[in-house]
């Protein structure tokens, strides 16, 4: 089964650079088209051509729309997939909850004391515990839910703060 890279297989390749050739040539086409008088393209023999006024109109709209979606529509979509002020999922999530009631906590875990070390005389399992626990003991805690209780009591009724 292959798998999902982003880097260029021969086919990816074939079809990037066949997108990249046809992209090209069609902006010198519409360069040419835009900039060229309609004598020369009579000339040539070509008579039905659209209006020059649609060389500058399509990329106007487009721009226009493109800006729209970006500063309209995608906020107002995340605005709409945000959860109210007083909602409960603004103070705790799922993760939080499933892990206050199993009790689990990832410093809480049980290491396996035994040392699998095949030669005992070069073992360096106490050294790197040593280091582990002062890091443990200096790292940020784990990410986890605030109790709400414990935030108002914190900001609200603790006197020992002068504000």
């Amino acid at each position: 089964m292959p798998e999902h890279t982003p880097t260029p297989t021969p086919s990816r390749a074939v079809y990037g650079f066949v997108m990249y050739l046809s992209f090209r040539i069609f902006f010198i086409i519409y360069l040419i088209w835009a900039v060229v008088p309609e004598s020369y393209f009579r000339l040539m023999g070509i008579t039905f051509l659209p209006q020059r006024h649609w060389a500058i109109t399509v990329p106007i709209y487009l721009l226009t729309v493109l800006t729209i979606v970006a500063f309209v529509i995608y906020p107002s979509l995340g605005l709409c997939m945000t959860p109210a002020i007083d909602d409960i999922r603004t103070i705790r999530d799922e993760i939080g909850c499933k892990r206050r009631k199993n009790g689990i906590s990832l410093r809480d875990t049980k290491k396996d004391s035994s040392c699998i070390c095949k030669d005992k005389g070069n073992c360096c399992k106490e050294l790197y515990e040593s280091i582990q626990h002062t890091f443990a003991n200096n790292a940020i805690p784990v990410l986890r839910d605030l109790d709400i209780s414990d935030v108002s009591e914190l900001l609200y009724l603790d006197n020992k703060m002068n504000c």
